[in-house]
């Protein structure tokens, strides 16, 4: 996995759901600066984000103020 699918995954586990802006903004932050060096880009995330989706690790869906994502609880 990569670090920044790891970036994604450790910000949703933390937080819940989010948009993508919420997500990109967190990994901003000094707590997830380590591992989200790469992912506070838009396209760098959402290559992420999606690659999660396909292994079944997140979903997202389109809503209010863009795309939401979340952990899929199993």
């Amino acid at each position: 996995m990569s670090r920044n699918a790891q970036c994604v995954l450790q910000i949703l586990q933390a937080t819940g759901t989010l948009t993508t802006s919420e997500i990109l903004e967190m990994a901003r932050r000094t707590e997830y600066a380590e591992i989200c060096k790469d992912c506070a880009g838009g396209d760098t995330f959402v290559a992420a984000a999606n690659q999660l989706v396909e292994q079944g690790l997140v979903t997202k869906k389109l809503g209010k103020g863009g795309y939401h994502w979340q952990i899929v609880r199993r």
